[in-house]
């Protein structure tokens, strides 16, 4: 792969090498590598006149639209047009959309046809465009477009929006550059091929959505999108994925555990897959196991890494069956990275049992959030790497540990850790412990910072006295939960991740 190659020009490139290659499916239908092509350049060259603008101005498009071939080619000609787009996701809140166009102040919304009445509802007040007067205005015309002059390999490819502390959400940009290098290691290290099969699960305004498209674009590899309905439907998860011939997942761990922790292999077993990752939260090591048993040939990878460092920084290969009950390690930096365990000072960690804060320096760091220099220089910040040399580095404000081999593992984030009876707890920890609890399936704590109650919430067969009753022998009174909420399923967000917010209104069991 060129490094220096801008996303445009690889799918240009990409037409030529693997012409007539399905590159998209959806259950609605399908997209060949020169079918992207073609339409992203004719779409390009329709946003570019309808927005007009300065040629060498690289400018957000938002794309406000569920997740479809569609939508992946509209994505494809917002880059055409020399713009960089940002999708937003018709399920979140009103509210947040028009903080998020607020922000953004894009040159153009363009929209899903069938959501025409909902954009009535949005206060944005600049340009509209549907999907179908861009299909329909778009002509024949083979003029260069200029997201092959207008981008280079810093420019903007996307931005992702993740939540501010301030109620403002902020824009995490991403450069052509930073995916570039990503997914060239990505791909080299975990061996895609054009014989691949990507399913994908997650919603395209989210990060892991980028290893599956991106990776697929790079590799020629095909990629599946599985609508959002079907992790609730674990038989017809299954069935999708075995129809599809499905190799390589690369999911969140939420959806992971929906197919093992609702026995879903009862049913089928999707033999072809042979790569299964996952990243976002902590893998139960119970819901691993499940899978290990019924794919025992299947490559499994622990992935870390937030959005500002572009998609992962970190990787495990679990090598065979994991035995242990302690959370998997997250493993070693991907090539060209540096990843270091800071103390609140700044200083470099490197003695067993020490723990501090992940900090990331080297390639595919965030350009930085869109339109808030403050915001950015709060998170990056020029810091000695391991030679002493100044290097960009970002904060992540996850905590981990330096085992005694010298591997790093996750130990929650610095906002998860509470102070209760006089004693400093790690929330992940408890729910780790009471994960390893025959009959328990997932937990998750939520602390009450005022009343100074840890309250449990949990999916399983085990009944709440029981569960206290271990919990009293495993655990030192103060890690003890005050309160116990049996309840049928975790809430998910639309990024498959378990929902916090909602486990208090959950329906409870008993």
């Amino acid at each position: 792969m060129d490094r220096m190659m801008t996303i445009p020009e690889i799918i240009k490139r990409d037409a030529e090498i693997f012409s007539g290659k399905t590159f998209v499916s959806d259950p609605i239908g399908s997209l060949t590598f020169d079918e992207i092509y073609g339409l992203a350049k004719r779409y390009g060259n329709f946003i570019r006149k309808e927005i007009g603008g300065n040629k060498s101005e690289v400018r957000p498009i938002a794309i406000y639209s569920d997740k479809s071939s569609r939508l992946l080619t509209m994505m494809a000609a917002s880059l055409f047009s020399g713009c960089f787009y940002v999708v937003i996701d018709p399920e979140q809140p009103g509210e947040r959309i028009n903080k998020i166009l607020d922000v953004l102040k894009p040159a153009a919304l363009i929209f899903e046809d069938s959501l025409r009445d909902k954009t009535e509802e949005i206060s944005f007040e600049g340009k509209k465009i549907s999907f179908f007067e861009i299909e329909k205005g778009a002509d024949e015309s083979d003029e260069e477009c200029p997201g092959l002059s207008v981008i280079k390999p810093d420019s903007p490819l996307y931005g992702i929006f993740t939540s501010g502390s301030t109620g403002i959400p902020k824009c995490v940009l991403i450069s052509h550059r930073d995916v570039v290098d990503f997914i060239g290691h990505f791909s080299r290290i975990f061996s895609f091929s054009e014989n691949d099969i990507i399913g994908n699960q997650a919603p395209f305004d989210f990060d892991v959505s980028v290893k599956d498209i991106y990776t697929s674009l790079f590799t020629g590899a095909r990629l599946i999108l599985i609508p959002r309905e079907y992790f609730s439907m674990p038989a017809k998860l299954i069935d999708y994925l075995i129809d599809n011939h499905v190799t390589s997942l690369t999911w969140a761990v939420s959806a992971v555990c929906i197919i093992s922790g609702m026995k879903g292999f009862k049913y089928k077993i999707p033999t072809e897959i042979r790569r299964v990752m996952f990243s976002g939260e902590v893998m139960p090591i119970k819901q691993l196991r499940i899978w290990q048993e019924n794919l025992p040939d299947a490559m499994y990878v622990n992935l870390y890494g937030p959005t500002e460092i572009t998609c992962n920084c970190t990787y495990y290969k679990i090598p065979g069956k994991y035995e242990k009950d302690d959370p998997l390690p997250l493993g070693i930096p991907f090539p060209g990275r540096e990843v270091t365990i800071r103390d609140s000072d700044g200083n470099i960690l490197t003695s067993p049992g020490s723990e501090g804060e992940i900090c990331v320096s080297g390639e595919s760091l965030a350009i930085g959030y869109f339109r808030d220099p403050e915001k950015t220089a709060a998170a990056f910040s020029d810091m000695k790497d391991k030679n002493g040399q100044p290097a960009r580095t970002y904060h992540t404000g996850d905590m981990a540990v330096i085992e005694d081999d010298g591997t790093i593992r996750f130990a929650g984030r610095s906002d998860f850790q509470i102070k209760h009876m006089g004693h400093r707890i790690e929330l992940e920890e408890i729910e780790r412990d009471i994960m390893q609890i025959q009959g328990v399936e997932r937990c998750v704590l939520l602390f009450d910072d005022k009343k100074k109650i840890i309250s449990s919430y949990y999916t399983g067969d085990i009944g709440k006295k029981d569960l206290h009753i271990r919990l009293k022998k495993l655990l030192p009174v103060y890690m003890v939960p005050n309160r116990f909420n049996h309840i049928y399923s975790m809430p998910l967000t639309k990024n498959g991740k378990i929902d916090r917010r909602r486990l208090p209104f959950e329906k409870t069991i008993e």
